[in-house]
């Protein structure tokens, strides 16, 4: 055997205060992802790990110390009925994973994305003053799947957002059990959760449906990223029904 293919390697990045540590396995001289850790306080001035749908939208804001990504306008849902104004971790695939922002709104409602294949394939988490009672699309945890997003979770949840202060949101996402939970603000039992296999890899973001709003403290920890977004995905045909 080559002395390359028991090669394990470590990089880190440091993108100012923005930090990705990447652990690198060689096999066949081809590096594997196997676990990741990722912040960004947006303190550094650049948005070099995002990638965005329309990059004239979203700049970096501060008050005081704070530093945070601010939402400028907000772009109308895409057909099917999706959210496409979101911000993504770029180049990052996860299964499992803990991500984890502040949050705050400046209309009713703004949402983190996660295990995101492609504009029609990944769940959502829907962050609102709305409880799902109130509103059926708001307040959860939706699924799009070559359709209009469809709620998997949170009807009767109590409102994540419910005024326009600072809350910490945390998306748990265990690939083996099909676990989806929603913590907020530090409490000990998930707001929203659910067990669903539909995507089992892909990247997060941050965003709204239709609204703006910021996102501060972004923290990205997973143990199996690098895996594959497509495999064992049944890519559907876009349907508005």
């Amino acid at each position: 055997m080559h002395p390359d293919r028991r090669t394990v390697s470590f990089l880190v990045l440091f993108l100012s205060t923005a930090s990705l540590a990447i652990f690198l396995t060689s096999i066949d001289a081809r590096p594997v992802l196997r676990s990741v850790t990722y912040y960004d306080g947006f303190s550094s001035g650049n948005l070099d790990t995002w990638q965005f749908p329309y990059p004239e939208d979203w700049v970096i804001g501060t008050e005081g110390p704070l530093h945070f990504l601010h939402m400028l306008r907000n772009r109308e849902p895409l057909v099917p009925r999706r959210p496409r104004q979101f911000a993504l971790l770029k180049g990052v695939e996860v299964g499992s994973f803990t991500f984890q922002a502040r949050v705050r709104r400046a209309g009713r409602s703004m949402l983190m994305v996660f295990n995101y294949v492609d504009t029609l394939h990944f769940y959502y988490a829907h962050l609102s003053v709305d409880t799902g009672t109130q509103q059926p699309v708001h307040n959860g945890i939706f699924l799009v799947d070559g359709a209009p997003r469809r709620r998997i979770a949170g009807a009767e949840a109590a409102p994540v957002l419910p005024d326009r202060d600072w809350h910490k949101v945390r998306v748990q996402r265990e690939i083996s059990s099909g676990s989806i939970e929603v913590f907020v603000d530090d409490e000990p039992q998930p707001r929203f959760s659910v067990i669903d296999r539909t995507f089992t890899c892909g990247q997060v973001g941050l965003g709204s449906f239709d609204e703006t709003g910021d996102f501060a403290d972004v923290r990205l920890t997973s143990q199996d990223a690098g895996c594959n977004p497509t495999q064992g995905v049944v890519v559907r045909p876009a349907s508005t029904q």
